[in-house]
């Protein structure tokens, strides 16, 4: 079952408060231990993070260019809440920049235990939300971990927002992920409560001026049904019909069929229970029946015999002792119990693999910048050697130098006379223009 996690409060006059919450997650599945070794060795530790920002933002500023190790180590670098503004900034400008593919994954997942750290989940859901101007992608490893701290606390609506990021990148490998994203839209649905509708102003008969506006084009209406989609509970439903639909147990049938009610697909939803009810081995938690009820109340006219044809078919199968919000936790118990050990092992691995990577980029990057100054060094010499040139020899070549100075005498007088010149003829007689004819 869910295990006991204990934290005190605050302890005044030898009396300590705890306060006890429950968490999927063991602590040995965030990787702490082996996440900080990463993160201690020289080319982080003797970072400055006010020098080195200041840094990066003048280079970008006077070059347009940042890099992707710069910024990587800024990331893992970071050891307060003060830097998390900057980390923000420079993601955004690295996203902005032709390196933006060049990006490290330990980036991703240094910002999203940062933002976690320092419990600004708030911003990090911004940042996940907006891909386009950051960049920051979930993996499987830090979406459980985020899932499992939003989860316990009972934030739903922001662990609904997290599970509909893994359905828009579509990433189904994990068990763990999947069992969690089912867990936290399910919550969410089941808890959701609808706003007030806003009320009906009269129509006031005022004179308004029209104020027209000149576009260059009118782009047509498009609607993708996918990332188009900006309500959170029709997102929970599409991410609950999506991820159920890889098994066929029947857990997941039942959270198919909510899946499908909420997001509105309710010829599939018709079409699941049709099929779900020729199996003799299937049956219907109670759960899926009452929000079938309570969604009908708010659906279209057109679309409620389809709901009353599923509710009908539902109720003549066979239905679940245990609630449906059991046996989700079941189903995670199970797949942390089989999976844990393996993810674990898997981030142990990637993080050694992280600390190879980033030893080798930067030292790509040093050697890049040293053949550059190298190059940069001998035009500068170059350059001196021909003045010096120049003055040594004047005299000998005194006839050569004056020549080449007099041909770019007459090339810019020429360039200026093409410019300036206009064509003007004598005989031109400009038109008469009478008046108009009444």
């Amino acid at each position: 079952m869910l295990r006991n996690l204990r934290y005190c409060i605050y302890k005044r006059k030898q009396l300590t408060t705890f306060i006890q919450y429950q968490t999927f997650l063991t602590n040995d599945y965030q990787c702490s231990e082996a996440w900080n070794s990463q993160r201690t060795t020289p080319i982080i530790n003797q970072v400055n993070l006010n020098d080195f920002y200041n840094v990066i933002d003048q280079n970008y500023s006077s070059k347009g260019v940042i890099s992707p190790i710069d910024v990587d180590i800024f990331a893992n670098a970071i050891r307060d809440t003060y830097h998390l503004e900057e980390l923000k900034d420079l993601l955004h400008k690295l996203r902005l920049s032709a390196e933006t593919g060049n990006m490290l994954e330990s980036t991703h997942q240094a910002t999203i235990r940062n933002y976690l750290q320092f419990g600004n989940i708030e911003e990090l859901l911004t940042i996940l939300k907006d891909p386009l101007s950051f960049g920051v992608f979930l993996d499987e490893f830090t979406a459980n971990i985020l899932l499992d701290k939003l989860v316990t606390s009972s934030s739903f609506e922001q662990a609904a927002n997290v599970a509909a990021l893994i359905m828009l990148q579509e990433e189904y490998n994990n068990e763990i992920s999947n069992s969690l994203c089912q867990y936290a839209c399910f919550k969410y649905i089941m808890g959701y409560s609808r706003p007030p509708e806003p009320e009906v102003v009269p129509d006031k008969k005022k004179k308004v001026d029209e104020i027209k506006i000149r576009i260059k084009f009118l782009r047509n209406p498009y609607y993708d049904d996918h990332f188009d989609i900006k309500d959170v509970f029709v997102l929970s439903g599409k991410t609950l019909a999506w991820i159920s639909e890889k098994k066929s147990d029947n857990v997941n049938i039942n959270l198919q069929m909510i899946g499908w009610l909420v997001y509105k697909k309710y010829d599939k939803l018709l079409h699941l229970c049709e099929a779900s009810a020729k199996n003799t081995s299937f049956k219907v938690f109670a759960e899926v029946i009452e929000l079938i009820k309570r969604e009908i109340n708010f659906v279209e006219q057109d679309s409620k015999s389809e709901l009353e044809t599923s509710i009908s078919i539902l109720e003549k199968v066979n239905q679940v002792d245990s609630s449906l919000e059991e046996s989700i936790t079941n189903c995670i118990e199970n797949a942390i119990n089989k999976f844990q050990t393996r993810d674990i092992e898997s981030q142990k691995q990637m993080f050694q693999q992280w600390t190879e990577v980033r030893e080798k980029r930067l030292e790509e990057q040093i050697k890049r910048l040293d053949r550059a100054k190298r190059i940069e060094a001998i035009d500068h010499k170059q350059k001196d050697l021909q003045e010096e040139e120049q003055k040594l020899w004047f005299f000998e070549n005194e006839d050569a130098i004056d020549l080449e100075i007099e041909e770019k005498e007459q090339s810019i007088d020429s360039n200026l006379k093409k410019k300036t010149s206009k064509a003007v003829d004598d005989d031109y007689i400009p038109p008469e223009i009478l008046p108009k004819r009444k």
